[in-house]
């Protein structure tokens, strides 16, 4: 990356559609499905005999798709939706509060009511003798944490694959409102604000490559996948012209001088999505992404949300008829996604979107 000290194609993006970023969204929800199709479908298996190699990355490599939410959830924290701004020295701990409640409520709700389908169709399936064993265990205080999405913190087991991102995501976000809120009372005008904020997340991002993130024992706090974060921050931040772009580039390289030490797929494809994202802003600012592909980014946090349910009820369907051979073994886990493909769209049109579009019209009250 150039390091100019003010890059003149980064002033452009002030947090409209970043196609290039919804496209890679959309493949990363994507990657996520068929990782947990691999893990958990129950002829999985049988249907790796047509394509060895590719059940291989689907089961091994595919979950690595996640690190490309990592750098798209700090690219969106990077927009500074006003919510929490108040003159400086002033303490507004109801504003405080509210960019709280707010970040919860659009993560959580949507997440709640999959939850309470889950554990719903679960009960229901298990009393009529037709059992998914989709949950492996229940407990009421695992039940209350997953309401607030600590369950990871409790050391409590997930009920659906992959809501242990969940629980980082509201870390995070929370993280993202209160250090915003700390760095508001430094401000005499915007930029200031943004320099306290730079240069407290630079050495949190660093630690987090160099040391948090080496092992498992941190993996259940924010501040694990705080390198990435940081990274997908930095790179908004630069490409809105609030951040010189040798910043980004210091930090994307200190960063990766980790790797040296203890190589992680995650960390580097994070990497290498700021770099595409970064690179390719100026030449893809004016992309209209092709119907299905903004579809597809559209209703990837509802596949999400919904994809593990609608896999289990498909496949426990097709049971009988996949155990046969591996065609209909392949056969199966395509019915299913292309089942869990449809579940998302109507979760989209009818649970997330309204959500979404009520808490962004509270927040703007």
């Amino acid at each position: 990356m150039n390091a100019d000290s003010r890059d003149s194609k980064a002033a452009v993006w002030k947090g409209e559609r970043f196609a290039l970023a919804d496209l890679l969204r959309a493949i990363a929800s994507l990657g996520i499905v068929w990782h947990h199709l691999s893990l958990y479908a129950p002829r999985s298996d049988l249907a790796d005999q047509i394509a060895p190699r590719l059940g291989y990355f689907l089961f091994n490599h595919a979950l690595y798709a996640v690190a490309i939410f990592f750098v798209v959830g700090g690219l969106t924290s990077s927009v500074d939706k006003g919510f929490i701004k108040r003159p400086a020295g002033a303490m507004d701990w109801v504003a405080f509060a509210r960019g709280l409640l707010d970040r919860y409520l659009r993560l959580a709700i949507p997440y709640l009511v999959m939850l309470f389908l889950l554990l719903g169709t679960v009960w229901m399936t298990d009393r009529f003798g037709w059992p998914l064993h989709l949950i492996e265990s229940f407990s009421w205080p695992q039940f209350v944490s997953h309401l607030f999405l600590v369950q990871n913190l409790l050391g409590f087991e997930n009920f659906s694959a992959g809501t242990w991102y969940l629980c980082i995501e509201l870390q995070w976000s929370f993280f993202i409102v209160g250090l915003t809120f700390f760095a508001n009372g430094f401000q005499t005008d915007h930029g200031a604000s943004a320099l306290v904020r730079t240069w407290l997340l630079f050495p949190l991002g660093l630690l987090s490559a160099w040391n948090w993130s080496r092992g498992d024992r941190w993996e259940a706090f924010f501040f694990y996948f705080a390198a990435q974060y940081v990274l997908g921050t930095f790179l908004g931040w630069t490409l809105q012209g609030k951040l010189p772009t040798w910043i980004l580039s210091l930090y994307s390289l200190l960063a990766a001088g980790s790797l040296i030490l203890n190589p992680r797929p995650q960390l580097l494809i994070s990497l290498l999505v700021v770099a595409v994202l970064f690179f390719g802003y100026a030449r893809t600012k004016n992309w209209i992404l092709p119907g299905y592909l903004r579809w597809l980014s559209d209703i990837s946090y509802s596949l999400f949300l919904v994809h593990y349910l609608i896999n289990g009820l498909v496949l426990k369907t097709l049971d009988g008829w996949s155990s046969q051979e591996p065609v209909h073994a392949a056969a199966g886990m395509l019915i299913a996604f292309g089942c869990s493909l449809l579940a998302a769209d109507g979760f989209h049109r009818w649970v997330e979107g309204p959500w979404q579009r009520w808490v962004r019209s509270r927040s703007l009250r």
